[in-house]
């Protein structure tokens, strides 16, 4: 496989922030062409933004002669669009009290040159020919990094990518076939509910006493007595039987815990919505073929899914918060 290329700028929008450095035009020019909640967009703002999109969309069709491509008002939309997103962005970075860290930020960049064998210098000239600073582009990963956070709380589920889907994705690039969805296991599980707006002392105890039945199953207690008896999720009557079930349909969170099981094995405990659960495999995954990838290059495969999976959950919950937001648009 041709080595895989990621992208070193995670999204336009934090490319067109940065253009907000620009120098100042005169104040009298400056007028407000939208309110969102108590912040406002001038028309400095917008014409800051619109500057580099109009920068960026000649670029493209430089490289893509004959494509279609935004004309002038569209692109003042999208300019418009992009900062009202920013700022219901940063508004609610600012409500959470959301912050990342410089040493969050440098693991990121050493991860994400490791993924493509990058060096210090290398990596400094990747972003120099796209016009970025190692500075700038700090600024960028930054936001991605808030962004993360703040899908992670508010989506409240984690994106993990698994070996399989790491495998379904390489083998579809390379025959152009969509991927095998099929594989499937046969599990049980134990679910103890969290109540209800529960304090954190009480769901802390709710965890503990899954971790206490945990223990009982691996040290082999028979699983299924353990379900009947003090499991209140789906198959409880069953001795915790959940029948067949495709991994693509499982919560990223289950998907990673059973990952490395073996049939018989009992899974860490882990929270799901509403519940802590632990899970026990009765029988294999149907397993792909070897895939041959290194794992340099399923390290890049992993790193552009999260991006795009966390990427499409951002996009839906900020969909959300716009409109329920307070917008006024003026022009």
């Amino acid at each position: 496989m041709s080595r895989l290329k990621l992208s070193l700028i995670p999204m336009m929008c934090c490319a067109l922030a940065l253009a907000l450095g620009a120098a100042p035009a005169k104040a009298e020019e400056n007028r407000v062409v939208a309110v969102v909640g108590d912040d406002v967009i001038t028309s400095l703002d917008l014409d800051k933004i619109l500057t580099v999109l109009e920068a960026q969309v000649a670029s493209a069709a430089a490289e893509h002669p004959g494509e279609k491509l935004p004309n002038k008002p569209q692109m003042r939309r999208m300019a418009l669009e992009r900062l009202i997103e920013d700022k219901i962005f940063d508004q609610e970075v600012k409500r959470a009290n959301i912050t990342v860290t410089p040493p969050e930020i440098d693991h990121y960049i050493e991860r994400l040159k490791a993924a493509n064998q990058l060096s210090d210098d290398e990596f400094a000239a990747q972003l120099s020919r796209r016009g970025l600073t190692p500075d700038e582009y700090k600024q960028d990963l930054k936001r991605e990094l808030l962004k993360h956070k703040l899908v992670e709380r508010n989506v409240k589920s984690r994106v993990v990518i698994s070996d399989k889907e790491v495998d379904d994705y390489y083998r579809s690039q390379q025959t152009g076939q969509a991927p095998d969805a099929k594989s499937e296991l046969r599990l049980r599980a134990v679910f103890l509910s969290i109540p209800a707006k529960a304090t954190p002392a009480a769901e802390e105890e709710v965890r503990k006493q899954a971790e206490e039945l945990r223990k009982k199953a691996a040290s082999g207690d028979n699983f299924a007595e353990l379900a009947r008896r003090y499991s209140q999720g789906p198959g409880a009557t069953q001795g915790g039987e959940l029948g067949q079930i495709s991994e693509s349909d499982m919560l990223p969170e289950m998907r990673q815990a059973l990952g490395q099981l073996k049939p018989g094995q009992v899974s860490q405990v882990i929270k799901v919505p509403g519940s802590y659960v632990f899970m026990q495999i009765m029988n294999p995954a149907t397993q792909p073929s070897a895939s041959g990838l290194r794992p340099e290059q399923r390290e890049q495969i992993r790193v552009k899914l999260e991006h795009e999976a966390l990427e499409k959950r951002f996009r839906e919950w900020l969909t959300d918060l716009r409109s329920k937001a307070y917008v006024k648009i003026m022009e």
